[in-house]
């Protein structure tokens, strides 16, 4: 994209923090504010019209949905780089704005540099994100590939639970047998094949096995 000349469409129903996102950028060589909207409707007629580049966007819009304009806008012309300027940096309202395809995410509370870094960013083609809201998706991402590679529990049968709580519970393998009404060498079996599931190499570790996971407090 030609940074001679890029042009940007405002979207915010403030009008102080429109004029003072416009003083900011007025201070930048090759920005231009083609347009100012304070509804989203109006941003969308405003966008054949004025045919801006870049457009700053804010989430919360009188009455409207900024995730759902933006996807209007991003839908309708595909072209155009949206950075979003919000006071919202929660997780779902992140992860919603991206998805859409946004090129930018900045805090309103963070300095003006960094919107001009994340308007430039965007129109080579690039995304950028603030540190507040790249810490929010980080930890995210760090939690999904955590649980990914936690190994998964081993999935017991109705029987197998019985028998795992009566052993953690104490009971011989006698009195497991006529409290399962199935035979001691069954439970022999049970037990020795409880054990390669869970990775147990005794009763006492079956017994631990059984009351850290919940299934019994015995």
């Amino acid at each position: 994209m030609d940074a001679t000349e890029l042009k940007i469409l405002l979207v915010d129903d403030h009008q102080m923090m429109r004029e003072g996102v416009r003083r900011v950028l007025a201070e930048q060589p090759g920005f231009r504010v083609v347009a100012e909207a304070a509804t989203g409707q109006t941003a969308l007629d405003l966008m054949r019209a004025a045919a801006p580049d870049v457009v700053i966007m804010d989430l919360h819009l009188p009455g409207e949905d900024g995730i759902a304009i933006t996807a209007r806008i991003r839908s309708e012309f595909p072209g155009v780089r949206i950075v979003v300027l919000s006071a919202d940096t929660d997780l779902a309202t992140v992860q919603r704005a991206l998805q859409i395809g946004v090129s930018g995410y900045i805090a309103k509370n963070g300095p003006p540099e960094e919107l001009v870094r994340a308007i430039r960013e965007a129109a080579d083609q690039r995304v950028y994100l603030c540190r507040e809201v790249a810490s929010v998706v980080v930890q995210d991402y760090m939690k999904l590939v955590i649980n990914r590679s936690a190994p998964l529990k081993p999935a017991l049968s109705e029987r197998e639970r019985a028998l795992l709580t009566l052993v953690a519970e104490g009971k011989r393998n006698k009195e497991i047998a006529e409290m399962l009404q199935i035979g001691v060498k069954s439970v022999e079996t049970y037990r020795s094949r409880l054990m390669r599931k869970l990775n147990c190499a005794s009763t006492a570790e079956l017994t631990r096995y059984a009351i850290r996971e919940g299934i019994t407090t015995a």
